[in-house]
């Protein structure tokens, strides 16, 4: 049962990767090649960096969790505003916001994965985490972008 149980969320895991690549290759052809190659390494220096932290940190951040999901729907109606306002300095604020909210997504989901997730949701944790580096890089990518047109 567990091996089947495994076998189906990689499988699971696989696709969801498949969909974020492709999506993440058409949000990247609208940007020129140095401002990706900018916001990726930036983006493996900070994800890095924020990895080293909450590996040797002693502080419990499985706290987070009720403020940073607060967060994300407070960015998610900002970004519905942004459909409709247009505003280039609501981007820039909302990207600025979305790279720290998920630079302290990195963090959390790191710390639960070191410490309170169990071997059966390893996956699952994968993906989240998976995510917060694609979400953390696509952020960071829209500061760039934002920067060159300005």
């Amino acid at each position: 049962m567990t091996s089947t149980l495994h076998a189906r969320n990689a499988n699971c895991c696989q696709k969801q990767t498949f969909v974020q690549a492709f999506t993440v290759a058409v949000v990247v052809s609208f940007y020129d090649q140095m401002a990706v190659l900018q916001a990726f390494l930036l983006t493996m220096g900070v994800t890095g960096g924020l990895t080293l932290y909450t590996f040797q940190s002693k502080r419990d951040f499985s706290t987070w969790g009720a403020g940073l999901y607060a967060f994300l729907m407070v960015l998610l109606m900002g970004s519905l505003l942004q459909f409709f306002l247009t505003s280039s300095h609501l981007e820039f604020v909302l990207s600025l916001g979305g790279a720290v909210l998920f630079s302290f997504f990195i963090i959390f989901d790191t710390h639960m994965l070191m410490h309170r997730v169990s071997p059966e949701e390893y996956i699952l944790a994968t993906i989240e985490l998976y995510l917060d580096i694609i979400n953390l890089f696509l952020h960071i990518l829209r500061i760039i972008g934002e920067a060159r047109r300005n």
